[in-house]
């Protein structure tokens, strides 16, 4: 495929998860493009529930405070949502929201990034560990940079040769003393963590859609037709495929697998969470999140668009189908299901599943059982609706931010929303924890820590 088709392919299939607007008032309203990797649409083994669109679950909302888990020190977030099984949980720290530096860590394609999106943005979460900040551009640059000052280690660029175009997806992750990066030119590629030095690359089925996860001495990475390769960390040969249904359009460097013990957890764009053996891809069950939200109903969308959790046995999923669930690692059987879903990673702790709605809502569900423990309107910046991305759980407090680069904290226990403030980037994507500081990476390219 040409540098220009390829381009093309990219456009047609690229979408803007939670804080980049798309002009209108969510980035969900122009996300019904055509996939040009769609396939037939195969029903795969595994349960799925319908679930009707009724009441919203918000009106149920029990009030009562969560309960949050203990904090623990995190120096590095070496996987796009923190660790091989997505499990941030509650971060040691405390933020005062002082910018300790920002640099221009990334290329993106087209100037504008705010609520009026253009161009090809930074979509990929940054990663860390060791002391250095890893970031991943549409153009195919990873840079590292060094947590404590912003300052550049080593730049690498692994577009292959020929190529001139950027293009949306993929992502890094970090494991063993090398980066992994799933592209979105058809490649995955292997760098050594400290000099950027390349391993191997490897040729894969389709653009990568998001992050991979390196876990177990493999590399998963999931493609935009749907297809899971897991490559071998040593190598880069490729261990075994598993396809999936690849339906319409699917919001890109937004979901990554999860690893837990002998099982990998894929989110995919059909809205179908799919169980596999880290070993031999076989799969071993699916659930799914589609579900019943009026925002899913306007739109259409089914993409399972979070990277699931998994934590302490039990897989916690959303998407923007509608709906979020928990389900048993071991078999795939329900626990709970609630029709509301969003586009973030939830976030687990204590008695306590945390996620940013579809409408802009910060919402703490029961972790046994589901219900909804309570539930907060983010404020609106500028714009009729936030698209506020995250959250992340720091010393009890949750932090998001917004389309427009303001950042705000609420109270995990209560909801309770406390004062914002600017981090000066516009199009930011969740943010990350590290080293004792947030780390926001906006659409544009510019990294942030904050203390």
């Amino acid at each position: 495929m040409s540098a220009a088709r390829r381009a093309a392919s990219a456009t047609a299939l690229a979408a803007v998860v939670g804080l980049a607007g798309c002009g209108g008032d969510s980035p969900l309203d122009s996300l019904k493009s055509v996939n040009p990797f769609k396939q037939e649409e195969q029903l795969l083994p595994g349960e799925r529930r319908s679930v009707l669109i009724g009441n919203d679950p918000i009106a149920e909302t029990t009030n009562q405070p969560a309960r949050i888990g203990a904090a623990v020190a995190r120096s590095d977030w070496p996987q796009a949502a923190g660790n091989a099984s997505n499990d941030s949980g509650n971060i040691a720290g405390s933020l005062s929201g002082g910018r300790v530096w920002s640099v221009r860590a990334g290329e993106a394609e087209g100037a504008s990034f705010g609520v009026g999106v253009s161009g090809i943005r930074v979509s990929a979460r940054p990663v860390a560990a060791n002391g250095l900040v890893y970031v991943y551009d549409p153009a195919g640059n990873v840079s590292a940079h060094a947590l404590a000052n912003g300052g550049a280690a080593w730049r690498v660029n692994v577009r292959p040769q020929g190529e001139t175009a950027s293009v949306s997806g993929g992502g890094i992750a970090v494991d063993g003393g090398r980066v992994y990066a799933a592209t979105g030119f058809r490649e995955a590629v292997a760098l050594d963590a400290a000099s950027g030095a390349r391993a191997w690359t490897t040729r894969i089925s389709a653009p990568a859609r998001g992050a991979p996860t390196a876990a177990a001495g493999k590399v998963f990475v999931v493609g935009q037709d749907g297809v899971v390769t897991a490559l071998e960390q040593a190598t880069g040969e490729i261990a075994w495929t598993a396809t999936t249904t690849a339906r319409g359009a699917g919001l890109l460097a937004s979901a990554s697998p999860a690893v837990s013990g002998n099982t990998v957890v894929v989110p995919t764009t059909s809205g179908d969470i799919l169980a596999f053996d880290v070993a031999t891809g076989k799969q071993s069950w699916g659930a799914s999140v589609i579900g019943g939200s009026r925002q899913a109903a306007v739109t259409g969308l089914r993409d399972a668009s979070a990277s699931p959790v998994v934590s302490d046995g039990v897989v916690f999923a959303t998407g923007v189908g509608g709906r979020t669930i928990a389900v048993a690692l071991s078999n795939g059987e329900t626990v709970w299901q609630q029709t509301i879903g969003g586009a973030h990673t939830p976030v687990v702790s204590g008695n306590a599943v945390f996620i940013v709605d579809l409408e802009d809502r910060l919402v703490a569900f029961d972790r046994a059982g589901g219900s909804v423990l309570w539930a907060t309107r983010l404020p609106t910046v500028g714009v009729s609706r936030a698209n506020w991305a995250g959250p992340l759980l720091i010393g009890g407090r949750l932090w998001l931010v917004s389309a427009d680069g303001t950042l705000v904290s609420a109270d995990a226990a209560t909801g309770q929303v406390g004062q914002a403030g600017s981090i000066g980037v516009d199009g930011a994507i969740p943010p990350i924890s590290a080293g004792g500081r947030l780390l926001a990476l906006g659409a544009g390219g510019t990294l942030v820590a904050i203390n």
